[in-house]
């Protein structure tokens, strides 16, 4: 186990207290471990044993320097951190809602949303990908299809072994997750049945071992990302889609929003299932599932709906 050191303020033992649990959940955090740390040297330079509104707003001008989204991954830990130890009897005072946001502006990548029948173009143009025959055409296809159905990181994806599939009980065991924080995903039946086929493909043969890559090149190697991003243009360019290509991620992307958009025409509570949105991700806080959540046609006509029927509601009239 990781000894927890370098913290030296009066937070130190909720601090180390926060980090052990959040590693307790399978989660490396070392990245947020820095963050903390940063945080803590700050602490310890002042003299009173409590933390003000004021105190934590004077450290966050600190961090103004910080590109929004680093500076937003700084809020999102510290907040948890805080309130973590406000429950466990600090003197801390509850941090505000929404912190203000720094002055620096940069442009942000707007992700482009595949639609399923540009989907469906996609993957078909995938299985014309050379050498025909060859195994180059179903594995990019497999891939892109798990990408839009799961919101995997390439990097996830390609990092799979054969083992960490269970065709039986339909799960995905993703080892290699961002921040080395492992999860296990369940599977749509016809994601499951895509995967089973891919595996048990003739052209496997010998590469079917629990410890062998899931996703392999021509020469029967573990793919790597800029062979699949060199397939996935080359299907891309074979579907003559119009419009600007979207990038792998955008898939990643796709399937937050689509999720979400499908719990909005439901009409469900969407902010109560984000943190099982958040976990099935890989994402080490809410706020980081939130800048997945561009705005895009899908979510506003049907938060526009939502809002109608509220509107409707008030007013004593039927939706």
């Amino acid at each position: 186990m990781r000894c927890l050191v370098g913290f030296r303020s009066w937070l130190a033992p909720h601090l180390r207290a926060f980090v052990a649990l959040k590693r307790a959940t399978g989660c490396d955090y070392r990245s947020q471990e820095r963050i903390l740390r940063g945080f803590d040297r700050h602490v310890h330079r002042q003299v009173r044993a409590s933390l003000s509104a004021s105190g934590l707003a004077d450290y966050l001008k600190t961090k103004d320097h910080l590109a929004p989204r680093s500076r937003d991954n700084v809020v999102a830990v510290l907040w948890q951190a805080l309130a973590h130890a406000k429950r466990h009897g600090a003197q801390v005072t509850a941090p505000p809602l929404h912190p203000p946001k720094p002055t620096i502006r940069v442009d942000r990548h707007q992700p482009r949303i595949l639609t399923e029948a540009e989907l469906g173009a996609l993957l078909s143009a995938a299985t014309h990908l050379s050498p025909k025959g060859s195994y180059r055409p179903i594995t990019t296809m497999t891939i892109i299809g798990l990408l839009w159905a799961t919101g995997l990181r390439i990097g996830e994806a390609l990092a799979l072994d054969t083992g960490d599939f269970d065709a039986r009980e339909r799960l995905l065991t993703v080892r290699e997750g961002k921040f080395g924080k492992a999860r296990i995903l369940a599977l749509r039946d016809s994601t499951a049945a895509a995967l089973d086929r891919y595996l048990h493909h003739p052209l496997r043969q010998e590469t079917r071992g629990s410890t062998a890559p899931l996703f392999i090149s021509l020469r029967r190697k573990r793919l790597c990302v800029d062979s699949f991003h060199h397939n996935f243009v080359a299907a891309w360019t074979e579907a003559a889609l119009p419009g600007p290509r979207p990038r792998v991620h955008d898939l990643r992307h796709a399937f937050a929003v689509r999720r979400v958009a499908q719990w909005y025409e439901a009409g469900e509570d969407v902010n109560s299932k984000l943190p099982a949105l958040s976990t099935y991700l890989g994402h080490v806080s809410v706020e980081n599932t939130r800048l997945y959540l561009v705005a895009n046609g899908a979510l506003l006509q049907a938060a526009s709906v939502r809002f109608e029927q509220g509107v409707l509601a008030l007013d004593g009239a039927q939706p």
